[in-house]
């Protein structure tokens, strides 16, 4: 299977690396890592890792975890809330958190229009410590405090 598993992946955390584990669990993992300027809209964008410490980042985690890049995952950058899912046919499913279920949604719209199937939608829920969600906003503000 091929499962899509995009993000900014910004300061990565537990949260992001749950996420990846999920789709790991499921197959061959097509990253999408949001480009600079998908991220102008979040929270203290100012403090976002640029987009090649944020793959760089997410490469060490991952080459650390034992997986081989082009064989178990793909990293490829996204300019868009579709990313890549309605421009390559050959996809399985999608792993998406609540808050952007209704892109995945849009996108199969899109991929039904030119006659493509529909990715499986797998929700995965936001992860939770002590302090509530984990969130790279939440560690940006923490930041932003100290």
């Amino acid at each position: 299977m091929k499962i899509i598993a995009s993000g900014t992946f910004d300061h990565l955390h537990e949260g992001h690396k749950f996420f990846l584990q999920e789709a790991f669990n499921r197959g061959v993992v097509l990253i999408g890592l949001c480009a600079d300027s998908m991220i102008t809209y979040k929270q203290l964008a100012h403090k976002v890792y640029p987009y090649e410490k944020r793959k760089n980042d997410l490469l060490s985690y991952l080459e650390g975890e034992g997986y081989v890049r082009e064989e178990d995952f793909f990293i490829m950058k996204i300019e868009d809330a579709y990313g890549f899912a309605d421009d390559i046919e050959d996809i399985d499913a999608i792993l998406v958190t609540p808050d952007v279920r209704e892109n995945a949604e849009k996108i199969n719209e899109i991929r039904r229009m030119k006659g493509w199937h529909a990715l499986e939608i797998v929700e995965f829920p936001l992860i939770k410590d002590e302090k509530g969600i984990i969130s790279s906003t939440r560690i940006r503000k923490e930041e932003e405090s100290s």
